[in-house]
């Protein structure tokens, strides 16, 4: 199996490190005049055109086909979910392109309609984001007060009469977003209180959270996946990634969340035990992907015409890079997210998400929280684990 031949604590090659400091340091404004970043909403160069090529169409029909599995979450509230929050979504057919350089790494520009942005959101940020069993890099340090499932017998405790109470403690007891920002009531204790001090959920959900894991658990600190303490990855989001690519079988995703000064550090994705490919989806704020090959295939050295190349892109809200064949295991790391380019549809949220998590267009449950998304960006990577 190729990607268990790979090691895991290599050392990346010097033109990606050199590409990642560049663009860590460069300010927003350059970018617009940097003629080496490709930007496909902007246009590409005489020079980009020769090595980047459209390879593929996908329809407006297959576009809404892969994102209807997305609208069968109801949180438990059943038809009224359909009559609320379930807006028709609106694709466009989406042209693919692909690098001579880098075979197999394809890029799909707003692929994904606003409805199915914001409704992935939601799922990962009020759904999973409160299931205990997906970590995060917060577990490790605090006990963290879950929300309890509505499913739950005592979510209903404490509920005198109505609908739409009932429906309002269900929110409390199934999302983060449902507790005051900065409520003493709920607050993130300290495992070690020497080293940290308690956090309220402003503090959690807007300064510590950097990501969570969903289904096959990647072990941070060994660089492997154990296949002993996977959770179920989401049927919904990896029926939405099966969708836009049949090959493709959703094991694992690790979701990133960044805020301006966020970076992803350079890197390979080698713990894989399978050659499937990775589907990397961007929400919210604009970044900046750098892409390298090694001079190494596998641990013995190879040169590909790829080898000393960097390639950069800015990735949209709405956009998904897929990475398979030659560029499967290269090096790749985001060293820029780019503060005021949250699309205007998202810089509100989770303001607005109620009606589409079946509490209804008049709840404002989460109001308090209104602008969250707007200078952050989610990252979700899906990824097949085993052969």
């Amino acid at each position: 199996m190729q990607g268990s031949v790979r090691d895991t604590h290599a050392l990346p090659p010097e033109h990606i490190c050199a590409a990642y400091w560049k663009y860590s340091k460069i300010k927003s404004k350059d970018l617009e005049s940097d003629a080496d970043v490709v930007d496909l909403r902007r246009g590409l160069s005489a020079e980009q055109r020769t090595k980047l090529h459209p390879v593929a169409e996908l329809s407006a029909e297959a576009i809404t086909a892969a994102c209807a599995s997305l609208r069968g979450y109801d949180h438990g509230q059943g038809d009224e979910f359909e009559r609320e929050g379930a807006r028709a979504v609106n694709a466009e057919p989406c042209t693919v392109y692909e690098h001579d350089d880098f075979p197999g790494l394809q890029i799909y520009p707003s692929v994904l309609p606003p409805e199915t942005q914001l409704r992935l959101v939601s799922l990962l940020m009020h759904r999973d984001l409160a299931t205990k069993h997906h970590r995060t890099n917060v577990q490790a340090d605090y006990h963290v007060p879950y929300p309890v499932h509505p499913s739950c017998p005592s979510a209903n405790t404490d509920v005198q009469s109505g609908f739409l109470e009932q429906r309002e403690l269900h929110m409390r007891c199934s999302s983060f977003f449902a507790n005051p920002r900065s409520s003493s009531a709920e607050m993130l204790t300290p495992k070690d209180p020497s080293a940290h001090k308690p956090l309220n959920m402003e503090q959690y959900l807007h300064k510590r959270l950097r990501w969570l894991t969903l289904g096959d658990q990647y072990d941070w600190p060994t660089r492997s996946y154990s296949g002993n303490d996977a959770t179920r990855f989401p049927t919904d989001i990896a029926s939405l990634v099966r969708g836009l690519f049949p090959e493709l079988k959703a094991e694992s995703g690790v979701v990133l969340l960044y805020s301006p000064k966020d970076y992803m550090p350079v890197h390979r994705d080698v713990s894989e035990q399978c050659e499937r490919g990775i589907a990397s989806i961007s929400l919210g704020c604009d970044g900046i992907f750098v892409v390298a090959q090694d001079t190494r295939e596998g641990e013995v050295a190879k040169e590909t015409a790829a080898c000393g190349k960097t390639l950069v892109i800015r990735v949209r809200s709405g956009d998904v890079v897929h990475i398979s064949g030659e560029t499967r295991w290269a090096w790749h790391a985001m060293p820029k997210i780019i503060a005021g380019t949250c699309p205007e549809y998202i810089q509100n949220w989770p303001a607005g998400s109620e009606a589409l998590m079946g509490l209804g267009r008049d709840s404002r449950a989460f109001h308090r929280w209104k602008g969250y998304m707007a200078n952050k960006r989610l990252n979700i990577s899906c990824r097949q684990v085993w052969d």
